[in-house]
């Protein structure tokens, strides 16, 4: 029942978030900021969770379950992508496509050694 409620607790923080993020880049390009946020702070999550284990798990599942899930916006990224195509604003579409993907995977692994330069 605790882990049901920190996704619950944690989604809802994390979706207020992105929507606060969103207000201030409005249009597409916010949700590809949150998405590369995201990546890199479940970057840092997962690095973190890895290596102090002793936490409680529904610290871990309010963190990146709730909290991150909540805040990153795939399907958003995905109806951005087709809106943009349908407008016949190709490049700009295959470039927020690509974007996202290489930006976010570059943010992760920079999230994840993020922690090594901590003592």
């Amino acid at each position: 029942m605790i882990n049901l409620l920190s996704v619950f607790i944690g989604g809802g923080i994390g979706s207020v978030l992105r929507w606060l993020c969103c207000q201030l880049i409005t249009n597409h390009w916010g949700t590809f900021v949150v998405n590369v946020l995201g990546a890199f702070f479940i970057g840092v999550a997962y690095t973190y969770f890895e290596k102090y284990t002793n936490l409680p798990p529904a610290t871990k599942t309010f963190i990146m379950t709730g909290l991150l899930g909540g805040f990153t916006t795939f399907s958003t990224y995905l109806l951005n992508f087709t809106t943009l195509f349908n407008q016949n604003s190709h490049l700009e579409a295959c470039l927020y496509l690509i974007g996202s993907v290489v930006v976010g995977a570059v943010f992760l692994i920079l999230g994840m050694k993020a922690l090594s330069f901590i003592q």
